[in-house]
Parts: structure tokens; C-alpha cells; sequence
């Protein structure tokens, strides 16, 4: 049933925006053309325009090909299109399989309406109707991630090392990926070989954690097993390493991490990009995680001290390294300018104003995934966090994507379907306005009287 209810929504939206917006738009002005270079052999013209790798091309033009020798072309703007429509199909029962793993909840209907509903996550589910390369990215991670759980390493890295050529910086996530690999090969090593004894891997819940001590005997159990084992760990990690090396002498070859146009690309210090990160998160994740009750427990003297002292830190960060892209000063086509010309730019007391939000957002976001992942993981998931977003200078809501679905799949689905169908209601309801905007309320620019601009994430 949800599945149906997935490929329905897909197909109807996609009809929509295909038969309203039938021409490249926005970005897809550059992968559009790009891709229908590679449909016609060019595989050297390249536009400098482009900053992501070809994966996305290389996917649609393997589709086209297919489908070229049934007589079919499949390289006009709505079929290249079509190829995030079926890498939509593929998150859900990707995202299916995930969470029954990490849940250890058998699959059932309660089950499959969590991941339908995260799969209509509105900024995602968005762009599967473009010519986008973040469903794709999307996509391949989480696949990778899913045959990571499944034990499957060595296919898991070659998956990961093509997310690398939708998005670069999935090398943050194939890191993390790695990491986990490592963790689950020392903790069945040890099992088989019952060597659970005080130098074995520790990595208890992240909610356990309560001094330093904890935290320094962790890291160094997780370093002295590597070293220890390393001949039974070395096989798995293969072809991540393959990946990362092969990552590495890209960046060299290309020299940086930017194809194309790095003038508006260039990479800094942006750390208030984890307030906006952790209010978005709880935003989209509330139907789940808000609670009254949690919020009371967390009243505690203790968080109080760590309040005060990370609302010190975080006007520090804020006040030295807020950075306001000109694209998010001059684009009025994304939210994202509404968002910061309403709100961040009413005063400019504002920004500081909204550090007690930022930091119950977080409290209450860390309190949440610290109960249902290992120390490490949530460790290795900050630092993903901080290696992803902080070296952007745009806020783009795109890349909180793969963040955001990351955490979510951690998180069992609640026992009682009201908290899930509530969060369907809401990303439905928006995923509506979305679109409606995005189809029916188009705008002219005075530089560009007979173009249409649209609204959108």
C-alpha cells in the first residue's frame, strides 16, 4: 500500500511539472545539455558551468542507451528527468530495509509508512522531479550505508565510491561508512573468538556516556583493535580505501574539490551552518521526536551550566563567522531568501536572539539520536556534520538532505502510526504548496521580462 502510494504520488507530481515546465530549468540548464552531450558520444565537451562529477549523465546515458535499442529516446529534458523518478523508487525500499535493520523491527505496515513518509521528506522529494543530482547522491549513500548493515563491505565501498561521482563531498559519508565497518569487524571478531575482555572494543549507547574517561577509553579501544586486527580488517575496508585514494588523486588532478565554477564555491569556516542545520532538523523531525515530557527531563542544573556555556560559544561562532553568500542575498527563486531577508535580516540582533533555539534544538536532537546509536557512530556522525556543512559557504537546504535522512533512519518507528501519519500529513501538505508555488505562481525579473522564475527549495 505504501509503495503504490509512493509510485502514485511520483507519477502524478511528475506529470504535472513535466507538462507545466517542459524546458530546462534553473540549474538544469547546465545538466540537461550536459547529459545530452554524452547521449550523442560526446563524452570530452565538458561546461565549466558544472561543479558536481558525471554520475548523474553516465546513469541517464546507460538508460538511454538501453532504451535506444527498443527504438526509444529517452535523452529529451522529461525523460532525463525520469531518471530520478526511479532512483526515488529505489530510496524507498532502501530506506525500508534500513530502518528494519537498525530498528531490528520486522518489516510491516508501520514500518513502511515510516519510510514513505521519509522518503516525501518535501526538500528531497522536491528535486526528483528535476534534473537534479541529489537523488542520486542520495540514493547510492544510503545503499551504501544499507550494505554496510548487511555486512556486504566490499560491494558497499564500490557503491560508494560511485556517490562520489554524483556529489564529492560523500567522501564524508563513505569516512563515517568506513568507520563503521571497522567497528562491526572488531565487534564479530571478538564475539567469534570470545575475547571480550577489558581491551576489547567499548562502544556503549551514546546515552551512557558520562565522563571523559568513557570517552577516551572508547576512542583508544576502537585505535589499539584496529592496529590489533588489522589483517581481518584490512579485507573489508578495501575498496573504501580504494575510494578514498581514488578521491585523493581526483583532488590532485583537479586541484580542489570544486569542478568548474569554484568562484561561488569557495570553501570557509561557516559553523553557524549547524544552528541552521539543527533547527531545520528539528523542525522536519518533530512529529517524531517532540515531547513534552523529554523537554522536562532535560530541565536538569547540569544542562543548564552546559546551556550557558554553549550559548557563549555559539555567539562567538556566530558573531566571527556568519557568512551571508550573495546568492542568498539576491536569489529570490529559494526559500532560503525569503527565510533570511524575514527573519535574519529584520535587525541585526536577530541572529543572536535565536541562540537559545539553537541550543534546545540541539540538546533535544543529540538527546533523541544518542539513545539508539553507539558512542562512535553519533561521534562519527558530528564530524560528518561538521566536514559537510561548515565548509559551505551557502545556506542550501539541499544539503542538509543526506544529514537529515541519516539521522532519521536511526530513529524506530513509533509504536502508535499517529506520530508518523501526522509527519506524512505535514510533509504532504508541504510537498503540495511546494509544487503548487513552484507550477502556478511564477515571476517575472526586470532583467529578464519573457523568462518565468519559479519558487523552490
Amino acid at each position: 500500500m505504501a509503495f503504490i502510494l509512493h509510485v502514485v504520488n511520483l507519477f502524478v507530481t511528475s506529470r504535472l511539472v513535466y507538462s507545466t515546465v517542459p524546458e530546462p530549468y534553473m540549474d538544469e540548464i547546465f545538466h540537461v545539455p550536459q547529459a545530452q552531450q554524452y547521449c550523442h558520444g560526446d563524452f570530452v565537451t565538458w561546461d565549466p558551468k558544472l561543479t558536481t562529477p558525471p554520475g548523474l549523465y553516465l546513469t541517464s546515458n546507460l538508460i538511454a542507451y538501453v532504451a535506444s535499442l527498443f527504438q526509444f529516446d529517452l535523452c529529451t529534458v522529461n525523460a532525463l528527468r525520469f531518471t530520478n523518478i526511479l532512483f526515488s523508487i529505489g530510496l524507498y525500499f532502501v530506506l525500508v530495509s534500513l530502518i528494519s535493520i537498525l530498528s531490528a523491527t520486522p518489516k510491516s505496515f508501520r514500518l513502511n509508512l515510516y519510510a514513505l513518509t521519509l522518503s516525501w521528506f518535501p526538500v528531497g522529494f522536491f528535486y526528483n522531479f528535476l534534473y537534479y543530482t541529489d537523488p542520486g547522491s542520495t540514493f547510492f549513500v544510503l545503499l551504501s550505508y544499507l550494505l554496510v548493515k548487511k555486512k556486504s563491505y566490499f560491494l558497499s565501498g564500490i557503491i560508494g565510491l560511485i556517490s562520489l561521482t554524483f556529489r564529492q563531498t560523500n567522501v564524508i559519508w563513505l569516512c563515517l561508512f568506513m568507520m563503521i565497518v571497522i567497528i562491526d569487524t572488531l565487534t564479530i571478531d571478538h564475539k567469534k573468538n570470545d575475547e571480550l575482555t577489558s581491551n576489547s572494543l567499548y562502544n556503549p549507547v551514546c546515552s551512557s556516556i558520562h565522563t571523559p574517561t568513557q570517552v577516551v577509553r572508547v576512542i583508544s579501544t576502537l585505535l589499539i583493535n584496529t592496529v590489533k586486527h588489522i589483517t581481518v580488517v584490512l579485507p573489508n575496508i578495501s575498496t573504501f580505501i580504494f575510494a578514498i585514494i581514488s578521491f585523493v588523486v581526483f583532488l590532485i588532478w583537479n586541484g580542489g574539490i570544486v569542478l568548474g565554477d569554484r568562484s561561488n564555491h569557495l570553501a570557509g569556516l561557516h559553523f553557524p551552518q549547524l544552528f541552521y542545520y539543527t533547527s531545520f532538523l528539528s523542525f522536519f523531525a518533530a512529529p517524531w521526536t517532540l515531547s513534552i515530557t523529554t523537554l522536562y527531563n532535560m530541565l536538569t542544573i547540569k544542562r543548564l551550566l552546559v546551556g550557558i556555556t554553549s550559548s557563549i560559544i555559539s555567539l562567538y561562532l556566530i558573531h566571527h563567522y556568519t557568512y551571508e553568500h550573495p546568492f542568498l542575498l539576491s536569489d529570490n527563486r529559494h526559500y532560503s531568501f525569503y527565510i533570511w531577508k524575514k527573519i535574519y535580516k529584520r535587525h541585526w540582533t536577530v541572529r543572536y536572539l535565536l541562540t537559545p533555539v539553537y541550543i534546545i534544538s540541539s540538546f533535544l536532537n543529540i538527546h533523541i539520536f544518542a539513545q539508539h546509536t553507539s558512542f562512535l557512530v553519533s561521534l562519527g556522525y558530528l564530524f560528518a556534520l561538521i566536514l559537510t556543512l561548515v565548509p559551505s559557504p551557502l545556506l542550501e537546504f539541499r544539503y542538509f538532505i543526506i544529514p537529515f535522512l541519516f539521522y532519521m533512519v536511526h530513529i524506530p518507528p513509533p509504536t502508535a502510526i499517529t506520530r508518523t501519519v501526522i509527519a506524512l500529513l505535514l510533509y504532504s501538505s508541504i510537498h503540495v504548496i511546494t509544487i503548487y508555488l513552484f507550477l502556478y505562481k511564477p515571476f517575472t525579473w526586470p532583467s529578464e521580462p519573457n523568462q518565468f522564475q519559479r519558487f523552490m527549495w
